[in-house]
């Protein structure tokens, strides 16, 4: 990682517009060249980012997904700024919209096609050994020729094998937590997602699928 001192970094960031902030400060920024700067922070004394920094966690899994055959950003550096406990990965941005977006701008039949579509994604990813923890419909985006990408990279793990059954329930039970993507995951397209697993996955996992949709369902959606 290259490692910045505290001017350098405000240097970088002079002109730049702010995509994402929190109580803490700046977490996503569009710089002047049009690159993007997404910035961690340490927030406890005790954390995962003293050994692996989540900068370099997004960075190693957008190469590895690119490996892989899949589109996630293309990095072009990890920066350190040990003064402001901060770490942050510099990378290219993705054309295209989040699904959440694009599918609002759809009417029903054409969601019902897109939403299996997104069905195989996941599935191909479950039985890449992608393990995309924050995985949900902000999280992956329609690009301008209708392939996929992958973005918020740093809470995901890659081993090469099918997911376990567990691992693909808990990657469930994170996009269900969106009322809107549950709806159209669930009610109004639940089965075109289901075909769409089925074709990267087979009849067995799409029926585990299934029933897992069911069981977590929130309970005010079910029948």
């Amino acid at each position: 990682m290259k490692v910045l001192q505290p001017e350098e970094l405000d240097a970088l960031l002079h002109g730049a517009k702010v995509i994402e902030e929190d109580g803490y400060g700046l977490k996503v920024a569009r710089l002047a060249d049009g690159d993007f700067l997404k910035l961690y922070r340490r927030k406890r004394l005790m954390s995962s980012a003293l050994w692996l920094a989540p900068a370099q966690r997004f960075a190693d899994n957008a190469r590895r997904l690119q490996q892989l055959g899949l589109t996630a950003p293309t990095i072009v550096d990890t920066l350190l700024i040990p003064q402001r406990k901060l770490n942050g990965v510099r990378y290219q941005p993705l054309p295209g919209q989040t699904l959440r977006d694009h599918y609002r701008a759809l009417g029903p039949q054409e969601r019902d096609g897109e939403v299996e579509r997104f069905g195989a994604l996941l599935g191909q990813l479950h039985q890449l050994g992608v393990y995309f923890r924050s995985l949900h419909l902000g999280n992956v985006l329609c690009l301008p020729d209708r392939t996929f990408g992958l973005i918020d990279l740093s809470d995901m793990t890659i081993s090469g094998k099918p997911l376990s059954r567990w691992k693909r329930k808990r990657n469930l039970q994170h996009m269900l937590r969106y009322k809107e993507d549950s709806t159209w995951l669930t009610q109004e397209h639940g089965s075109a997602l289901l075909n769409g697993y089925c074709q990267q996955c087979g009849n067995k996992s799409a029926e585990r699928l299934a029933k897992d949709l069911q069981r977590l369902r929130p309970s005010g959606d079910r029948p």
